[in-house]
C-alpha cells in the first residue's frame, strides 16, 4: 500500500479550512483537530482524519452543531448531568472531563454523565485530559448497533468505547478500546488499504464470518471482543452513558453515517476523574512499580517483550516523530482531494511539497 507524509501542521491547516466551510466557527476548530490529528499520531488511523468527512457531513444536515455549548442539568459536589445540545462530541468530551476534573479537586471523585451527545473520536484523549492534572481518567460512550450478541446474528449493541488512563512518575497505563474484536473504523482503513481483515472480526449479511471488508460494512455485525465478555462489558457501558443519562442506547440509537439517518443520534457519554492523593500518598510511585513488575517479567519470545496498554501507541507516536510528518496512504489523500475541490479548500500537501514552499518563501 503507497502511502505519503503530510506534516502535521498542515493535516491541521487542513482540517481548519473544512470544518470553516461548514460553518464551525474559529475559536473551536482547534479543539476538534487536535482530537482528530491525536488519533492519527497514536496510529488509531480509523478514528482519526479517515472520520473528518462523516463530522463535515453531520454538521452540514445538522445531526451535530457548533453553534451551542454543553449545559449541566443537575449536579452534586461530585456528581453532574449534562445536556451536550447536540454539539460536536470533542466540544461535549471536552466540557465533561473538564467538569469531572473540577470536580475531583473538591470532591476526590468527579462522576459527569452526559446526553445529546455525538462521536467523541479518541476516547484516549480525554482520560489525557485528566492524567495532565494528576488525575486517573476514565471515559465510556456507547454508539450505534453494529455489534451481535453471541449466538445471534443481529446487531443490537454498539461498540462502545473505553479508555482508562494513569500517570506515575516514570510511566503511565493508557487502555483504549472498543468492546468489539475491532471497531468498525479499524475495518474500513484495511478497505482502504485494499486488505483483507481476520475473519474473527464481523460477520458477513449472511451470519457467516467474513475476510473482506466490504462485506462486513454493509451488514455492520461485528463480533464482541472475548464473546459473552466483549459482549456483556458493552452492555454495562450502554446501561450507563444511554440509559442512566437520558441519551439512545442500543437499537434507539441510529446508524450515524446512514444516509436515512434523519436527526441527531443522541449519544451518552461518562467521565470520571478520580485523585488518587485520596486513598494512598504515593501513587505515582506504586503505579511505577505496578509497571516496572509487569514489564519485567518473562517473555515467551525475548523479542517481543511484555508491553503495557497504550506502549504500541506510544511506539507509533515515535516513529511519526522519526518521520517528522503523518504517513496516510494515498487513496485516503484522493479522497481529500475530492472533499477538498468540493469545499474549495486547499488539498492536503505532502511533506516535501510544504518545506519546498516554505524555501521558495525564505
Amino acid at each position: 500500500m503507497q502511502t505519503s507524509l503530510v506534516l502535521m501542521d498542515d493535516a491541521r491547516r487542513f482540517i481548519h479550512d473544512c470544518l470553516r466551510r461548514v460553518g464551525v466557527p474559529v475559536a473551536k476548530l482547534r479543539c476538534i483537530s487536535d482530537v482528530i490529528l491525536a488519533a492519527d499520531y497514536r496510529g488509531v488511523y480509523g478514528t482519526g482524519i479517515n472520520r473528518l468527512e462523516l463530522y463535515l457531513r453531520d454538521i452540514n444536515q445538522r445531526y451535530c452543531r457548533y453553534d451551542v455549548e454543553p449545559q449541566i442539568i443537575s449536579e452534586t459536589v461530585a456528581a453532574a448531568h449534562v445536556d451536550g445540545k447536540n454539539a460536536i462530541g470533542a466540544l461535549v468530551g471536552n466540557f465533561c472531563m473538564d467538569l469531572a476534573v473540577e470536580k475531583a479537586k473538591k470532591a476526590g471523585i468527579g462522576f459527569v454523565v452526559a446526553k445529546r451527545s455525538h462521536h467523541i473520536g479518541l476516547a484516549a484523549w480525554y482520560a489525557f485530559r485528566a492524567m495532565a492534572q494528576g488525575f486517573i481518567g476514565l471515559v465510556m460512550s456507547n454508539a450505534a448497533p453494529m455489534m451481535v450478541a453471541p449466538g445471534t446474528q443481529t446487531s443490537t449493541l454498539g461498540a462502545n468505547c473505553l479508555a482508562f488512563g494513569a500517570k506515575g512518575k516514570q510511566s503511565h497505563i493508557m487502555l483504549d478500546m472498543s468492546t468489539a474484536m475491532k471497531e468498525v473504523g479499524a475495518i474500513e482503513w484495511a478497505m482502504m488499504k485494499n486488505e483483507h481483515i481476520p475473519d474473527n472480526w464481523a460477520m458477513n449479511d449472511c451470519g457467516s464470518p467474513t475476510c473482506f471488508p466490504s462485506l462486513a460494512l454493509a451488514a455492520q455485525r461485528l463480533y464482541p471482543a472475548g464473546e459473552h465478555k466483549g459482549y456483556c462489558l458493552s452492555a454495562m457501558i450502554d446501561v450507563l452513558c444511554g440509559v442512566m443519562s437520558g441519551a439512545n442506547y442500543s437499537t434507539r440509537i441510529p446508524r450515524w453515517w446512514a444516509e436515512c439517518q434523519g436527526h441527531s443520534p443522541d449519544l451518552g457519554l461518562v467521565m470520571l476523574a478520580i485523585d488518587p492523593a485520596v486513598f494512598v500518598s504515593d501513587f505515582e510511585g506504586r503505579l511505577d512499580d505496578f509497571c516496572e513488575r509487569i514489564t519485567s517479567s518473562c517473555p515467551v519470545d525475548e523479542n517481543c517483550p511484555v508491553k503495557l496498554p497504550g506502549e504500541l501507541e506510544k511506539q507509533h507516536m515515535y516513529y511519526v516523530d522519526d518521520l517528522r510528518a503523518l504517513p496516510y496512504p494515498n487513496v485516503l489523500l484522493s479522497k481529500y482531494k475530492s472533499i477538498a475541490d468540493m469545499l474549495c479548500v486547499e488539498p492536503l500537501k505532502l511533506s516535501f511539497e510544504c518545506k519546498i514552499k516554505k524555501k521558495e518563501c525564505d
